[in-house]
């Protein structure tokens, strides 16, 4: 069939503007506002525990004493006024170690005075020693001064002097000889009598030439090797004698610092034991522990304000340390809440954020709290630290330590604003000028 030009035109335009009308509607549907179930606010659910402001760990905290023995111990959960006694530890180990103790003492005093008398007759000993050893180097001073000055001389002196006699020996001989001979010639002695006296004179004037010979070789001895070697001999004395003197009082210094060395160990014994005995008398006293404040006692150790998962055995006859915690006394009237915040939390609950509490105990029970700290680093693994405070109110249940809680943090989300996507964009110059 065949259709006029005008007819063809009409049906493109009219399907033209049917295709503009549906995109129009489309549009208008997406632009249309959410419904109230996607505004709903989010909100973070985590448990605490109610801890008290005012905790104290009771322990025996000895020095001396390492273990104790429980005699008595108030039950777990007892209601107890500050000075009250909580803890009663057995008396006879304690008591055995304080007379061992004192024992110990009167033995390291009588160490000690055995230590003073040796000292001090070491002392005067080392008085006397020093004397001797200043005298021998005085003695061995003086014995080369004398030989240097006076000594050395003379004895030259006297080989020569003893060589000068010789030889006067020698010549009176010799003239006493030649006199005998000349008289012999002149007088009327026999023969016999003659010959005598002649060989006696000649036997004296032979004995004296030995003599002057020995008297010779001595001086000459006595002169280039005797006087050197005395003179040698005298310095190496004096030289030794030094090195005596010095040994000696080293050796003196050395063991009067070694002596007081042991006496000054010996006192510290003795101040060591007497402070032993003096700590085991004052630690005698922790037999007993009282209550520091008024609450309530919990056996064992709170962590974090939480009990343990397992009762306490602590009892009668329990053996506990002296660090060991026995007991713990919380004030009940001073209470914050403790949480384990883990990590992926850290962006709902910040300081100042409030929170709805709740408490399994109480079903009927809800307050506010409002975030007191949390820690800028985890205490073990993901979990930080992280305190509430609570808001009080009249009539709420009597809330104890312990007792655990739920909070709750509502983050509420802000509305886009209308205008946001209508910003207009900087022209070109603003851009030139950022």
């Amino acid at each position: 069939m065949n259709y006029p030009l005008n007819f063809d035109k009409r049906f493109v335009l009219c399907l033209v503007m049917g295709l503009l009308i549906s995109g129009s509607v489309a549009n208008s549907a997406e632009e249309e506002p959410k419904s109230a179930s996607d505004t709903v606010p989010k909100s973070t659910k985590i448990s605490g525990v109610f801890e008290s402001i005012h905790a104290h760990e009771i322990s025996a905290s000895t020095e001396q004493l390492e273990s104790f023995e429980i005699s008595r111990i108030v039950a777990h959960g007892t209601s107890v006024r500050k000075g009250q006694n909580l803890v009663w530890f057995e008396t006879e180990e304690i008591d055995k170690k304080i007379k061992n103790a004192e024992i110990d003492l009167r033995l390291a005093k009588l160490a000690l005075e055995d230590e003073e008398f040796a000292h001090k007759q070491f002392l005067e000993t080392q008085t006397l020693d020093r004397q001797a050893a200043e005298r021998a180097r005085t003695y061995a001073q003086q014995d080369y001064d004398n030989y240097v000055q006076v000594d050395r001389e003379r004895e030259i002196l006297a080989a020569e002097f003893n060589l000068k006699m010789s030889r006067y020996s020698l010549e009176g001989v010799m003239e006493e000889l030649a006199q005998l001979e000349q008289m012999y010639k002149e007088d009327d002695l026999t023969e016999a009598s003659e010959e005598i006296v002649l060989k006696r004179a000649k036997q004296d004037v032979e004995s004296t030439e030995y003599r002057l010979k020995s008297a010779e070789i001595a001086s000459n001895r006595t002169v280039n090797q005797t006087v050197p070697r005395s003179e040698a001999q005298n310095e190496e004395k004096l030289a030794k004698s030094e090195l005596a003197f010095d040994k000696a009082i080293r050796d003196l210094n050395s063991s009067q610092l070694r002596r007081e060395i042991e006496l000054n160990r010996k006192r510290d014994n003795f101040e060591e034991q007497e402070k032993k005995l003096d700590q085991l008398k004052e630690e005698r006293k922790k037999v007993v522990l009282a209550s520091p404040i008024d609450g309530i006692v919990f056996h064992g150790q709170l962590m974090r304000g939480a009990i343990g998962e397992k009762p306490s055995e602590l009892k009668p006859a329990s053996k506990v340390t002296a660090r060991q915690v026995v007991v713990t006394v919380v004030d009940p009237s001073k209470l914050h809440i403790r949480v384990d915040l883990d990590e992926k939390f850290l962006s709902s609950v910040r300081v100042g954020g409030k929170c709805n509490v709740t408490m399994p105990a109480f079903a009927e029970f809800e307050t506010t709290g409002v975030v007191k700290s949390v820690s800028s680093l985890p205490y073990a693994g993901t979990k930080y630290d992280c305190v509430v405070t609570l808001s009080k109110k009249k009539g709420q249940p009597a809330i104890l330590p312990t007792m655990t809680c739920g909070l709750e943090f509502v983050e509420e989300e802000t509305p886009e604003s209308d205008t946001a996507d209508k910003k207009e964009p900087k022209d070109d110059d603003s851009k030139e000028e950022n």
